[in-house]
């Protein structure tokens, strides 16, 4: 099985970036970053690495990887880690010679390993690299799949997640509830949501903006299906329509049903 000696990071002083750093030096492994805040560049980590990985933000993904991807190595491995796949993968392939897997760790950097957590790879070009990525994460579960596929669901699993959780926060920060007051009267699922919502709020929004802006398939497709079914649900009880109700309901229980 084919095994590096250097991984690189670029994006590696952000907080995923930190994270699998020292993920990667508990397994032995000499880690290169770069960042603004490095003096090693990306194009110098790119020529150095073995794997090289791109951790940035969504918006600048792109740019970095048209950046590094020909000083990257043939036999070398390149990566990137955004929660998107498509555009990423394409360019990799397109500016890069090397091995290409799209990744997409489902997580954020407050996990405490990779247990119970969830990878999505995308191969893209090349078979040696593989098994080693997969070893690497063997205590995750790993989704092997196409960044088209990849891209389809985060847009359920991500976008459309998050685009409830913002409209569910911002309504109820016009009504002007106490948190305290709301958790005084809540439910285990209010709590459960209002947790998830909480966490959301520590994040970057950045990275929100990202996954709501930069997905086409979200866009054009899941987002103007969920307005639809929303402006329906709302029809059906301002007519008070059971009917309509229960074929809504039963329509969502069948849909749920693994």
């Amino acid at each position: 099985m084919k095994k590096p000696e250097t991984i690189g990071i670029v994006g590696g002083t952000g907080r995923m970036g930190q994270w699998f750093k020292a993920f990667f030096e508990k397994k032995g492994y000499n880690v290169l970053i770069s960042s603004r805040r490095t003096s090693l560049t990306a194009q110098d980590l790119a020529r150095q690495a073995d794997v090289v990985i791109v951790s940035v933000p969504i918006s600048v993904t792109i740019d970095t990887i048209k950046e590094i991807g020909p000083y990257v190595r043939k036999e070398a491995l390149l990566m990137d880690f955004t929660s998107l796949k498509q555009k990423p993968v394409e360019a990799m392939l397109e500016y890069s010679k090397a091995e290409v897997i799209g990744a997409h760790p489902l997580f954020g950097p407050g996990v405490n390993g990779l247990k119970g957590q969830v990878i999505v790879l995308c191969p893209a070009r090349g078979e040696e690299w593989l098994p080693w990525v997969k070893d690497i994460f063997a205590e995750a579960h790993l989704e092997m799949t196409t960044p088209e596929e990849h891209d389809t669901i985060m847009a359920i699993v991500q976008a459309l997640t998050h685009f409830l959780f913002i409209t569910f926060g911002a309504t109820a920060a016009d009504l002007s509830l106490l948190p305290e007051t709301l958790l005084r009267y809540s439910t285990p699922n209010f709590r459960a949501l209002w947790e998830r919502i909480t966490n959301l709020t520590t994040q970057n929004p950045e990275i929100y903006a990202s996954i709501q802006f930069d997905n086409p398939f979200y866009q054009e497709k899941v987002l103007p299906m969920f307005l639809k079914h929303l402006e329906n649900l709302k029809q059906i009880i301002l007519n008070r329509d059971a009917e309509a109700f229960m074929e809504m309901f039963k329509k969502i229980e069948s849909c749920c049903k693994i």
